[in-house]
């Protein structure tokens, strides 16, 4: 078969690197997504259209600056300027994504990385395209979201699946492996923090539409799952949760 092209739907810190005054001030100021696909271009398994959709067309000029300098100029033979953006420099549309992937065929591939509310809308719709798609964790907040989305990608015959990065971490697949030879798993604990700086990049919706617990705590969940291998499942399941910092950054909304 061909080989397909993709849409970028989030314009945001992991898909470039940007962070609304610049290069994010982590280990992701080149960005992720966008990276990966120019190379996957330039190794002949995805494109030759690579396209990139965000909400506010205001923003893409500087977004387009900030991956000539942190792609462009640094790694040879990726060049940005080939990604086309959405919407228009002078827009502001919540549902860009639409006109973006209606540019888009039946096969293509649509990688979205937004805030975690807006996932199941944009992946169905990709989805009834016909394009497959990748979402980053978590996919949905809820478990009738989730079935949902199974059932629109069933229905579709394409492919729907999360990004769990940790997955490829070193650390945690060796501690993985380690786990294996420990026995029976009788408690397992997890603690997740993140830079404060990080308060500032997710301030529009962290603490509001979603919080650390889905964005982050995911990745546990999903360890625990990989680490057991079908050996064990919870009995119970306890959550705690501290407040102050992230409160007094986000006005007493942080989750």
């Amino acid at each position: 078969g061909r080989v397909p092209n993709c849409l970028m739907v989030g314009c945001g810190e992991y898909t470039t690197g940007y962070a609304g005054d610049g290069a994010a001030d982590s280990d992701k100021s080149c960005g992720v997504v966008a990276l990966v696909c120019l190379d996957l271009v330039r190794r002949g398994l995805l494109g030759p259209q690579l396209a990139m959709c965000g909400t506010n067309g205001a923003k893409m000029p500087a977004v387009r600056e900030h991956m000539r300098r942190a792609i462009g100029d640094v790694f040879e033979g990726l060049d940005p300027a080939v990604i086309k953006t959405w919407p228009s420099d002078d827009v502001v549309d919540r549902q860009a994504y639409k006109m973006a992937a209606n540019h888009f065929e039946p096969g293509d591939v649509a990688i979205i990385f937004t805030p975690d509310d807006t996932h199941l809308e944009i992946a169905e719709y990709c989805m009834r395209k016909g394009m497959h798609v990748l979402v980053t964790k978590p996919p949905v907040k809820t478990l009738a979201d989730h079935r949902q989305l199974a059932r629109t990608a069933d229905e579709c015959g394409v492919l729907c699946a999360v990004e769990l990065h940790k997955r490829f971490d070193p650390i945690y697949a060796d501690a993985a492996d380690r786990i294996q030879s420990l026995g029976s798993l009788s408690y397992f604990s997890s603690y997740m923090s993140q830079p404060v700086h990080q308060l500032q990049t997710f301030k529009r919706w962290a603490g509001v539409d979603s919080d650390i617990s889905y964005y982050l705590n995911s990745h546990h969940v999903d360890f625990h799952v990989w680490a057991t291998r079908g050996r064990a499942r919870p009995a119970a399941v306890v959550a705690l949760h501290s407040s102050g910092v992230a409160e007094g950054a986000l006005g007493g909304r942080a989750g």
